[in-house]
C-alpha cells in the first residue's frame, strides 16, 4: 500500500467520523496531520467541522510548514507516519494542540505499524483504544489528560550525528522521518564520490536535497559555487538550512518551483511513493531539466541500475554516459539538451 495510493486508511477514518454520534453543539475545529488523501477531511466537513489540514510535505490543499499550526483545536487526527520516531514526534505535536479531555486520533494500515502504535502516544494521554478495525486498518483514539512533557516545537526533535562523505567528519542535523535517517545512503555516497568540480560562481541545483549532503559536498569542492536546495519536505529544509548555511532553500516538488538556469543539476531522486515504486518524479525532472540548464549545463543522477534511466535521458539529451557503476546503483551524466 503506497502512501500516495494508500487512501484506504483515510477512507476507514472517514467512515468512523461519519458514523460516530455528533452532539448538538457548534461545529468543532479539527486538525488533520499528514494525510494526503481527502476522504477524512471531506467527512469532517460534511459533519459541520471546520477542518485544517497540515503536512510537512508539499501537497495540494494542505498547509505545508515545518510544524503544525498552534491551535488549540477541538480534536486532532494523525495519519500513521512511516517511522516510529516520526510517529512519536507527530503524536507529541498533536497532543500539544488540544486541551485536556479532548480526543487525539491515529489511523493507518497494518503494514504501517498501526497495531503497535500505542507505544508512540506521549505521556499525558490515556491508553489509546481501537474505535474501528476494518480493511486491515485501524482507527485509534486517546484522551488527553495533561500536557505532553516534551517542549512543543521542531527543535526539541533535532538530532545531531557525525557524517563523513570523504571531506572529513562533521556534525550533521536531521529530524525524524527524513530520508536515510540522518546517514549517507550508498547511492548518495556514490554520487558524491564522482561529483565534478564546478567553476567559481557556478549555479548548482540539489534536487530533492533532503538534509543537504550533496549540496554540501559541492560547496566543499567549490566554496564559491551557488547552491540551490529544492525539496518538498519543509522539515528537511530546516535541517538543510543548518547543514548548508550558504545555500538557497526552495520548498517545491519540481523544477517549476525554481527560477533561473543552472550549470549543474544533481540528484538522488525519489523513486517511491511510500512503499510502491513511482518514476513520476524522476521522469518529470528529466523532462524539465533541459529548460532549467544553462547552455553548457549538465545533469548528474544516481538511481538503481535496473531502472530505465538511460532511455529516459536519451529522449532529452544528446550525450548520456555512465559515470559510475557499483552494486545496485549507477551514476549517469547527461548534457546537450535536445527536448
Amino acid at each position: 500500500m503506497s502512501r500516495r495510493g494508500g487512501e484506504i486508511p483515510s477512507q476507514v477514518a472517514a467512515e468512523w467520523a461519519h458514523a460516530r454520534p455528533h452532539p448538538a453543539a457548534p461545529p468543532e475545529t479539527s486538525l488533520i496531520l499528514g494525510d494526503p488523501a481527502p476522504h477524512l477531511a471531506r467527512a469532517l466537513h460534511d459533519c459541520g467541522h471546520t477542518v485544517t489540514r497540515w503536512s510537512r510535505h508539499l501537497t495540494r490543499g494542505q498547509r505545508c510548514a515545518p510544524w503544525p499550526p498552534a491551535g488549540p483545536f477541538g480534536e486532532v487526527w494523525a495519519r500513521m507516519p512511516r517511522s516510529s520516531l516520526e510517529a512519536a514526534m507527530l503524536l507529541h505535536a498533536a497532543a500539544a494542540r488540544i486541551d485536556d479531555g479532548a480526543q487525539l486520533y491515529l489511523y493507518g494500515a497494518g503494514n504501517e505499524g498501526i497495531r503497535s502504535a500505542g507505544r508512540h502516544f506521549p505521556p499525558g494521554t490515556a491508553p489509546p483504544r481501537p474505535l474501528l478495525i476494518k480493511r486491515r486498518c485501524r482507527v485509534l483514539a486517546a484522551t488527553r489528560t495533561a500536557a505532553p512533557p516534551r517542549e512543543d516545537g521542531l527543535d526539541s526533535w533535532q538530532i545531531r550525528t557525525p557524517v563523513d562523505w570523504g571531506a572529513g567528519e562533521r556534525d550533521w542535523t536531521f529530524f525524524p522521518g527524513m530520508f536515510a535517517g540522518g546517514r549517507i545512503d550508498p547511492a548518495t555516497a556514490l554520487l558524491i564520490e564522482y561529483l565534478p568540480t564546478v567553476s567559481t560562481g557556478a549555479r548548482v541545483l540539489d534536487f530533492g536535497a533532503g538534509s543537504g549532503v550533496i549540496a554540501a559536498a559541492v560547496l566543499a569542492r567549490t566554496p564559491a559555487a551557488r547552491a540551490v536546495l529544492l525539496d518538498r519536505d519543509a522539515i528537511a529544509l530546516v535541517a538543510a538550512a543548518r547543514n548548508v548555511p550558504g545555500g538557497t532553500l526552495v520548498l517545491g516538488s519540481g523544477l517549476g518551483h525554481v527560477e533561473g538556469r543552472f550549470d549543474l543539476i544533481v540528484s538522488n531522486p525519489p523513486i517511491h511513493a511510500g512503499s510502491a515504486q513511482s518514476l513520476a518524479t524522476v521522469e518529470a525532472l528529466i523532462r524539465e531539466a533541459p529548460g532549467a540548464l544553462a547552455p553548457r549545463g549538465s545533469m548528474m543522477l544516481v538511481t538503481q541500475r535496473r531502472l530505465p534511466i538511460p532511455r529516459m535521458l536519451a529522449e532529452c539529451f544528446r550525450d548520456v554516459r555512465t559515470v559510475a557503476d557499483r552494486g545496485p546503483h549507477r551514476v549517469w551524466a547527461a548534457d546537450g539538451p535536445q527536448c
